[in-house]
């Protein structure tokens, strides 16, 4: 259904620096890098996922949440630590949600812009 998904960021190098962590426990990282974009993808393969420089006080996109699939709890464990590490927010800490739904073990951060993410191992349904 999705082509990509782009994100704005306030400063590209320190956007690299928290994607860079956040993605490796996942086995994403660098596809293509050019002045004012990186393009992160599985493996360091195609670009799906794009950080892009903009200004002004407003960056993040309001009500934005993008959710990542990890393939273990500990990989949601690891890319939750990642963030957290280099300056992300907890809105929910990586562990089981039963409250979501039965199989649910994930968490959900906000990025030093101010994105919602959220990491899932297990089901949503």
């Amino acid at each position: 259904m999705f082509d990509h998904l782009s994100l704005g960021v306030r400063d590209l190098d320190a956007a690299r620096r928290f994607y860079d962590a956040f993605f490796a426990p996942l086995g994403a990282s660098i596809a293509s890098e050019k002045p004012g974009e990186i393009a992160y993808g599985p493996g360091g393969t195609a670009g799906l996922f794009y950080l892009y420089p903009v200004e002004g006080e407003r960056v993040a996109g309001l009500g934005a949440h993008l959710a990542f699939t990890a393939e273990t709890r500990a990989a949601v464990d690891a890319a939750y630590a990642s963030a957290i590490a280099n300056g992300a927010t907890t809105i929910r800490a990586a562990g089981p949600h039963p409250d979501i739904a039965a199989g649910y073990y994930g968490c959900v951060i906000l990025d030093p812009d101010g994105n919602k993410l959220e990491i899932v191992a297990g089901t949503m349904h």
